[in-house]
């Protein structure tokens, strides 16, 4: 008899503390598991989003010379960028669009949060109402002086965190 209830007793002592350790380890389990889960979400977001930069000019003619091609008063910036992933991409206003030359890089901030500053950036899809897949984004840099002739970067980084960049000379 005291074999039987020692043993009962062992058993209930197993099962509770079998069952002690489910809640404690179960929890992190479970949110391991969706963090690696929205990790991979976001990598395979990141894979598909892809911009390829195709051509950056501004308005000066072949001798260096400031042309207002499109009558705003301004010194324009032109950037045509291709999605070439399989996403759409969205907020496209909330792109990080940096423009350097010889060492010195510029953060160029969308109209809608520069305040009226420049200079600053707005876009237009080229060829429908959506970046997607194949659609080409046509950037104007605006700004307040001309940039003078020389070697220049662009980079493009959109909301999910791809980025493309870009040589030219002007």
């Amino acid at each position: 008899m005291d074999k039987a209830l020692t043993t009962i007793l062992l058993v209930i002592a197993s099962l509770v503390t079998a069952v002690m350790v489910m809640n404690a380890v179960y929890p992190a389990i479970s949110q391991s598991s969706s963090s690696l889960s929205s990790i991979s979400t976001r990598m395979v977001d990141r894979m598909k989003s892809q911009t390829a930069i195709v051509h950056a000019t501004g308005e000066l003619d072949q001798d260096g010379v400031w042309q207002d091609t499109n009558s705003d008063g301004e010194f324009d910036l032109f950037i045509w960028i291709k999605n070439v992933g399989t996403n759409k991409i969205i907020n496209i206003e909330n792109s990080d669009i940096f423009l350097g030359g010889q060492g010195s890089w510029t953060r160029i901030l969308h109209e809608d949060w520069a305040g009226g500053a420049l200079p600053s950036w707005d876009y237009t899809i080229e060829n429908g109402n959506e970046w997607i897949q194949a659609n080409t984004i046509m950037i104007e840099i605006s700004s307040n002086s001309t940039l003078q002739s020389g070697e220049y970067q662009i980079k493009i980084i959109i909301p999910n965190g791809v980025s493309d960049e870009y040589y030219f000379s002007m």
